[in-house]
């Protein structure tokens, strides 16, 4: 679909996806991408609507009607990261777009509060999530190591077994066949630690996501106090 404003038009709009992107920050550039371009073509659809005025009057009247970027973030956006979300398979952005939801109506700081306990809740999985995904790497490569000398020199447990007085390792059913078993934990510990390596490689992903959420909370608890603040300064001017 063609999208391409007049020049004028285009610098005036291209300013407002901007803005629009900035309240995006966290999210990665290609799904800042498909969602800026999501509101680019509903703003185009109606700038090509309106035939009141030149070019300028009417993309800056399209996105008055729209609002202010971070007011089009809680009424439009949200649905579209929450779609994109289960499009993407990822909870992260699922809860982002309810969250961007609810910030679009009044929200005290009860509500931000309860908000902030969900994410220090998913701060807390995410930190033993990447903690499991360090303990299948370091186990992964250690066990391999115990694999290799076993593969390489069996004796060697079978000679600390003696000099223990004990079985301290034990081969299992490969008791009398110790390479069987060696070779069989070193597969068993490639696939542990390929396993942590792939949880550490997607963490980015997650830890990108809960990126976004923070900023949503921090901007939303900004916005708070500063619409705080200019009413104690509205009422006391009012009462001077």
């Amino acid at each position: 679909m063609n999208n391409h404003f007049p020049p004028a038009a285009e610098k005036i709009v291209a300013d407002y996806l901007e803005k629009l992107k900035s309240q995006l920050k966290g999210m990665n550039e290609k799904d800042q991408g498909e969602i800026l371009a999501e509101i680019r073509s509903h703003i185009y659809e109606s700038f090509s609507s309106d035939g009141e005025g030149d070019e300028i009057d009417r993309s800056l009247r399209v996105l008055k009607k729209l609002g202010d970027p971070a007011e089009v973030v809680s009424s439009r956006v949200g649905e579209s990261i929450t779609r994109l979300g289960k499009q993407k398979k990822s909870l992260l952005y699922i809860v982002a777009g309810v969250l961007i939801v609810f910030f679009a109506a009044p929200l005290g700081m009860g509500g931000l509060g309860l908000v902030a306990g969900l994410l220090a809740f998913l701060a807390g999985l995410l930190v033993a999530y990447f903690a499991t995904a360090v303990v299948f790497v370091i186990s992964g490569f250690l066990c391999a190591l115990v694999g290799l000398i076993t593969i390489i020199s069996p004796d060697l447990f079978l000679e600390i077994n003696r000099w223990a007085g004990e079985a301290v390792f034990q081969f299992g059913p490969f008791q009398n066949h110790p390479q069987v078993a060696g070779v069989l934990t070193l597969i068993i510990a490639m696939m542990l630690a390929a396993l942590g390596l792939l949880m550490l490689w997607s963490s980015k992903h997650i830890w990108r996501g809960m990126h976004f959420l923070f900023n949503l909370v921090m901007d939303k608890i900004r916005s708070l106090f500063a619409r705080g603040r200019k009413l104690i300064q509205d009422d006391k001017s009012g009462k001077s």
